[in-house]
């Protein structure tokens, strides 16, 4: 089944976040049960859409691929989803009008003003009418909110026909807060829940980035549906301190 219909399916999803220019990398980490991978454009210095798409190559059809365009922008948008990605998260929703610019440029006429390309999307052209006709069905456009002005307007932002899922991302939403990176704060976590509320009465997604284990078990606790832990550096870098940790040279 397509991303968007596994989102309304209310199951949860888990994945990580990718960072790293190596499809072998984001290969293990399918392989060890992530079922869908953030690439993060927005971020990483080593990520572009070249790298984003054999990544995508790889992972597809087993594990599910979105991408997180660097910004709302026409330009970004129709780019990665040429890249035959299974859906995109576009960053700092604040408003209803940010919502409807991400569907303006995520969708085909008539719903947006996606222009029309031959890409690997649809097959270098081998199924270009079945991808025009069927990719509203199945891409998935998720609006991350990450700041307070998301927060204070979620009810608008979901108003919004085409938003599959609302992502949080903790911690610039601290930052916006005045508590960057203060992820317990009892403020930080009462705007987490507003938006979780909203959310579940408008029978929307929610999703959020975890940074353990911990967090993600608390949130799968709370049925939420969307979720990513950690990324590829952190499972590459806890992975080696672990083993070191364990080893008992003589001295």
């Amino acid at each position: 089944m397509n991303l968007r219909i596994r989102l309304k399916s209310g199951e949860p999803l888990l994945g990580t976040l990718i960072t790293l220019d190596s499809p072998e990398v984001a290969l293990i980490l399918q392989r060890a049960g992530f079922a869908w991978f953030f690439l993060d454009l927005e971020h990483s210095a080593l990520l572009d859409l070249k790298s984003a798409q054999r990544i995508i190559e790889v992972l597809q059809p087993q594990g599910y691929a979105v991408i997180r365009v660097p910004d709302n922008s026409e330009t970004w948008i129709k780019h990665a989803l040429d890249t035959g990605c299974d859906g995109v998260i576009i960053p700092h929703v604040g408003s209803r009008a940010d919502a409807e610019r991400a569907i303006l440029f995520s969708k085909y006429p008539p719903l947006g003003r996606r222009s029309v390309g031959i890409a690997r999307a649809q097959g270098y052209g081998s199924s270009f009418q079945d991808y025009l006709s069927g990719a509203a069905e199945r891409i998935a456009v998720i609006a991350q909110i990450e700041d307070v002005d998301g927060v204070e307007n979620v009810d608008d932002i979901l108003a919004v026909e085409g938003i599959d899922a609302i992502f949080i991302g903790p911690y610039d939403l601290s930052g916006s807060m005045g508590i960057l990176g203060q992820l317990t704060d009892p403020a930080l976590i009462e705007n987490v829940n507003r938006v979780r509320r909203a959310c579940q009465a408008a029978d929307v997604p929610f999703g959020i980035f975890c940074p353990n284990t911990t967090a993600m078990n608390a949130e799968l606790a709370r049925k939420t549906s969307l979720l990513a832990v950690g990324s590829d550096t952190g499972h590459i870098s806890a992975g080696a301190a672990s083993i070191f940790h364990e080893l008992r040279p003589e001295r």
